[in-house]
C-alpha cells in the first residue's frame, strides 16, 4: 500500500520545487506526477510505501497537505486531504474535512467528478 500527498508550495518556481522534491525523496517520497495548477503554480503528487506498523501522519512541511491513509474518512474529525476514492472510480478523492468533494485524481492528473452519496 501507498500513502499519497499533494505537494503544492505557495510561491515556488520550478527550480525551487525541484529542490523541495529532492528533499522529499530523501524521506522516501516518490514523485508520481507534476501538474500545472489553474493559477500558474505546480502541484506534485507524491507517494511512498506504507508500513502498517509505522504509518506516518503526513509530510511535515507546512506547504504540503496531510498524507492519505488506508482509512476512509467518516467524520468531520478526519482532516482535509486526498484519500482513496470510496466510489473506486478514481485513485484519489479530496475530503474537505466535512464531506467528499468533486475533486479527484488518477495517475497524478486532477479531474472533477460529482461524489456519490
Amino acid at each position: 500500500m501507498y500513502e499519497y500527498v499533494a505537494f503544492n508550495p505557495y510561491n515556488s518556481s520550478p527550480e525551487a520545487l525541484a529542490t523541495e522534491l529532492t528533499k522529499k525523496s530523501a524521506d522516501g517520497w516518490e514523485v508520481v506526477n507534476i501538474v500545472p495548477t489553474f493559477d500558474g503554480r505546480y502541484c506534485a503528487f507524491l507517494r511512498r510505501p506504507t508500513n502498517s506498523s509505522t504509518a506516518t501522519s503526513g509530510v511535515t512541511s507546512d506547504s504540503a497537505a496531510p498524507a492519505t491513509t488506508a482509512a476512509t474518512p467518516t467524520s468531520a474529525a478526519t482532516p482535509a486531504a486526498w484519500y482513496p476514492d470510496p466510489s473506486k472510480r478514481f485513485e484519489l478523492r479530496y475530503w474537505d474535512g466535512a464531506e467528499w468533494t468533486e475533486h479527484v485524481a488518477r495517475g497524478g492528473q486532477q479531474f472533477t467528478d460529482q461524489p456519490v452519496a
